[in-house]
């Protein structure tokens, strides 16, 4: 009987995916299940193969791994994610946290780390970083939440964001999240009013400011 913790590795860099797959599999616990280079894979191999806990780095092409998770979550709620990163930004850790995410870690941290973050996730726990749940506990004494620019879209918003930011026109968003082209635009107008916004660029320099770009 198989009682091995089965993973997704889902990385566009190959050399770092391999590595993190050839790492992984000379653990005794871990068995990886699927590889995938990019978010729209990851979700569909996600929805396949049903992994214990899912790793994936944050920027990747196709569909970006915030908006990767928003998707995978809301057809499988239960997912276990870990996100792997080299984005350090807190903005980045609250966006995560916020979105669903069962622990974030960077590219940086030790094998040892990984395969506790691992463990963790899979019994039911998170692993985040020490500064982003030091915030949280400061605002949940103070009972001041720190803002986010993301706080006032919907996950909908979200996914056409992350897009948009990303330099996606309106037509390719409308494919990636399976909507109509008109649909698409009305969530980038509504997006573009909600954060005060004139134009795609100034949208861009604010997520720029915010440390939300990749």
């Amino acid at each position: 009987m198989n009682n091995k913790i089965r993973l997704i590795v889902a990385d566009d860099h190959t050399l770092v995916r391999q590595g993190i797959v050839q790492m992984l599999s000379q653990h005794e616990l871990f068995e990886v299940i699927c590889e995938c280079e990019d978010g729209q894979s990851m979700v569909q191999a996600a929805l396949k193969h049903n992994p214990d806990v899912l790793l994936m780095d944050i920027s990747m092409p196709k569909m970006n791994g915030l908006v990767a998770i928003d998707k995978l979550l809301h057809h499988r709620p239960e997912a276990k994610i870990l996100v792997l990163t080299m984005h350090d930004e807190i903005e980045y850790m609250h966006a995560l946290h916020q979105s669903g995410a069962k622990g974030y870690m960077l590219k940086e941290s030790s094998t040892e780390q990984l395969a506790e973050a691992i463990l963790m996730i899979h019994q039911g726990q998170t692993y985040f970083p020490k500064v982003l749940l030091k915030e949280l506990a400061e605002s949940k004494e103070t009972g001041k939440v720190k803002e986010s620019i993301l706080d006032n879209i919907t996950r909908r918003e979200r996914e056409v964001f992350f897009l948009v930011v990303a330099g996606r026109t309106t037509r390719e968003i409308a494919e990636l999240l399976d909507m109509s082209h008109k649909t698409a635009e009305n969530h980038r107008g509504r997006i573009l009013a909600k954060m005060n916004v004139s134009n795609t660029a100034e949208l861009i320099r604010l997520a720029a400011r915010k440390g939300l770009l990749e």
